[in-house]
């Protein structure tokens, strides 16, 4: 009887195991130029022997949002046909599947700042229901910062407390600053003691004769002028 007992219990876990899909994206975040063509690797493992039939779907979502995904594309196997989601631009989006060898790529073309979003691939064939049939990966794609556009806020006169601010209005991910301080001649020097730099502002005390012009640096008695990082390569 123990005997018998063991053996079923056995046979469940087997059963448990074999019968179990697998979705895998090798990496959780992929990075591509504003304007390229990117693919986006999905991988996925099933037991079921030579697949009769199956779909492949994505979906993405924003970043920051809490909503349900979104459909993009549908692929449909054996046929090999895919259908795009009617809120999506078909020239946009496309799958690179081979179901036999568990490929399930999606192919996005020409990237924009609005694709940085998570994309999720989901697959699903028949018999095969337990396990994993999806997993998610994060796009980010890189824009190179506009000119930054820098402004004074305050009284920029002897002894005034002032705020620097400078920004580009693209830029992803946002592109950070970092401030310096150069006398009438652009000798750098350091910042008053009262100052803090805050990346893309700076609070300022005014020195001794100093006036500040955001839209005309060169023209400064002294002045400080943000060193912008690029945000891509």
């Amino acid at each position: 009887m123990e005997s018998s007992m063991l053996t079923f219990v056995l046979l469940c876990v087997v059963w448990s195991n074999v019968a179990a899909i697998d979705v895998k994206i090798p990496e959780q975040v992929y990075e591509a130029l504003n304007g390229s063509d990117t693919t986006i690797p999905c991988k996925f493992e099933t037991t079921i022997e030579n697949p009769q039939s199956g779909v492949i779907s994505w979906f993405r979502r924003d970043l920051n949002s809490t909503t349900r995904n979104e459909l993009i594309v549908t692929y449909y196997y054996p046929d090999k046909s895919f259908d795009v989601a009617e809120n999506v631009d078909t020239k946009g989006f496309a799958i690179d599947a081979d179901f036999l060898k568990g490929k399930a790529d999606l192919v996005i073309k020409d990237v924009e700042q609005e694709d940085n979003m998570i994309f999720e691939c989901r697959v699903q064939i028949r018999g095969d229901n337990d396990g994993t049939n999806s997993n998610s990966a994060t796009l980010v794609v890189l824009v190179a910062p506009s000119t930054p556009v820098c402004e004074v806020q305050g009284n920029p006169k002897n002894g005034e407390d002032i705020k620097l601010t400078c920004v580009s209005e693209e830029a992803s991910p946002p592109a950070e600053y970092k401030w310096e301080s150069l006398d009438a001649e652009n000798n750098p020097r350091a910042l008053e003691p009262n100052s803090t730099d805050n990346g893309s502002h700076a609070l300022c005390h005014t020195l001794d004769g100093d006036e500040f012009d955001a839209k005309n640096p060169d023209g400064n008695n002294g002045n400080h002028r943000p060193d912008r990082e690029e945000s891509s390569q």
